[in-house]
């Protein structure tokens, strides 16, 4: 019997990537998804998930309140079903919170398709349930043409509701309102398995443009990253995707790059802490 994978998290763009590998490395698995807490519960309340993989972050309930759900449900008790929890926070507080919730393991945020991979497979070992990973079916494909097509929402600004159209008004044109702003931001960005000082150099409530020193690891466009930005002396871990990188000199060989990340969160609390923090730029 092939082994039933819930993946839980708010961004379109992680929930497809975490679909992509789990289907390409575990083509017996079934992988199904839910957009926060609240589905998820449904889900798992109408269907027997055999692992769930969920993010900290997200609106209405966090991966923490959904994780002490399951617990007390006695189909999702700890010693019954692997609970995996994908977090850009690492700090004891949480890590503790979460262990005496009753999480079977950590993946830290941005992490490769080998530290998903590793992660899914010992946590199935811990529940002797690994021979289901590797169990043949035909593979299933819910998005045509092998790319996800939400990423490509993700990526080309779709699902956004289009504003109807209205006839033209003359009137007197109001002072542009800046959309992007000219920063230098010192900082910490963490891409796959490396973390770097970086200079934040543009930034706008959806994206921002750094530079960084690379010596040996470039980063992957479309990979994860996560960048700390502090207001109002709080420091917020945001989640973006490398829309692209560029050598900051002219000659192949240079070890400073500007990379452009995009806003990946889709969190109402974090939309608001961009904003303010772009407001008193």
């Amino acid at each position: 019997m092939s082994l039933k994978i819930l993946v839980v998290d708010d961004a379109s763009f992680t929930r497809d990537l975490i679909r992509r590998t789990l289907r390409k490395q575990f083509p017996a698995c079934v992988i199904e998804d839910a957009v926060n807490g609240r589905k998820a519960q449904q889900m798992m309340t109408k269907h027997q998930f055999d692992m769930v993989l969920c993010d900290w972050e997200m609106p209405e309930m966090t991966g923490v309140e959904l994780l002490k759900w399951c617990r007390e449900q006695p189909k999702y008790k700890k010693e019954n079903v692997p609970f995996v929890m994908i977090t850009s926070r690492g700090d004891k507080s949480h890590v503790v919170e979460a262990v005496q919730a009753g999480v079977t393991d950590y993946l830290g945020k941005p992490f490769s398709s080998e530290q998903l991979i590793n992660k899914v497979f010992s946590a199935a070992k811990k529940h002797s349930i690994e021979n289901k990973l590797s169990s043949q079916r035909p593979r299933e494909s819910n998005t045509p043409g092998g790319v996800s097509s939400a990423s490509l929402d993700v990526l080309m600004g779709a699902g956004k509701s289009a504003a109807p159209a209205q006839s033209a008004k003359i009137t007197t044109p109001d002072a542009p309102v800046p959309t992007v702003k000219d920063v230098k931001i010192p900082t910490m960005v963490r891409f796959e398995g490396k973390q770097f000082r970086c200079m934040i150099i543009q930034f706008s409530k959806m994206e921002a443009t750094m530079f960084i020193k690379s010596d040996d690891v470039v980063p992957q466009v479309l990979g994860q990253a996560v960048l700390d930005l502090e207001f109002d002396s709080k420091v917020n871990r945001l989640n973006y995707y490398v829309q692209s990188v560029a050598t900051s000199e002219k000659k192949h060989d240079s070890t400073f790059l500007t990379v452009i990340l995009s806003l990946i969160d889709q969190d109402s609390e974090k939309e608001t802490f961009i904003s303010r923090l772009f407001d008193s730029l």
